[in-house]
């Protein structure tokens, strides 16, 4: 386990190579920028929507695009050489999509 930037966001890496970030809503605030200067809300809504359940919200977010910094998201899997996959664990699935994409 890593602590970086304080106390506030702790980054780890799990046994499988992913990285596991626990914090609050701000860690996701550059997404929620993107999707707003993006004027992508109704998109982005129902790709969260879609990919919810009652504990986790996933997406994911275009490899190829990022790395052209562009924000691209998804809401499977498509891209041959994998995409970014985003999971948000929460009790309240329907608050996160809201703040996130408004």
């Amino acid at each position: 386990m890593r602590n970086i930037m304080g106390e506030k966001i702790i980054i780890k890496k799990s046994k499988d190579n992913y990285l596991i970030v626990e914090d609050d809503l701000t860690s996701l605030s550059l997404i929620n920028h993107l999707i707003i200067k993006n004027e992508m809300e109704e998109l982005a809504k129902n790709i969260l929507e879609k990919n919810k359940t009652d504990t986790s919200i996933k997406f994911f977010i275009n490899k190829q695009a990022a790395y052209n910094n562009t924000f691209h998201m998804i809401d499977e899997n498509m891209s041959p050489l994998g995409d970014i996959e985003i999971t948000i664990k929460t009790d309240n699935p329907e608050e996160v999509i809201e703040w996130i994409t408004s």
